[in-house]
């Protein structure tokens, strides 16, 4: 693994995340989340003061996606990898989004936002990974011809 493209490829992970988290949570769903404002989710002020444990939870994603997509294109991979590792991690949020579901009284129909957007967004993100952190060798050929 090349560090100096893993740093590349993390900082651009994580750009993407929070560009994306913004569209889907600030522009997509503001009018959903607005509907339960100060019963659910923080006052605006207060949710401005814990920016950074956004900051830091976009982060931590960032890193676990760019060193998984390393990790994957060490053996070589190609853009279906890059999909499927989006895939997967998009189910991965979305199960942590119907455990949030089933523990707190979310309003009806986000948890389906929650899922779609998150494994769309996740695609993205692979997507974006294999373009910045290319493979150091071609897919290789599972037919085995």
């Amino acid at each position: 693994m090349n560090p100096k493209r893993i740093l590349i490829a993390l900082i651009v992970a994580f750009v993407a995340i929070s560009a994306t988290d913004f569209l889907i949570h600030e522009v997509l769903l503001k009018s959903t989340y607005a509907l339960d404002a100060g019963k659910l989710w923080r006052a605006e002020a207060d949710m401005e003061s814990h920016r950074s444990g956004m900051l830091v939870g976009q982060f931590l994603v960032a890193i676990a996606f760019t060193m998984l997509w390393a990790r994957i294109a060490l053996g070589g991979a190609g853009i279906q990898c890059a999909i499927a590792l989006g895939v997967l991690m998009g189910l991965a949020y979305s199960g942590s989004a119907v455990i949030q579901w089933a523990v707190y009284p979310l309003p009806d129909g986000l948890i389906f936002k929650w899922i779609v957007s998150g494994i769309a967004q996740s695609i993205l993100v692979g997507v974006v990974l294999f373009f910045v952190y290319k493979p150091s060798k071609p897919c290789p050929n599972i037919s085995g011809k």
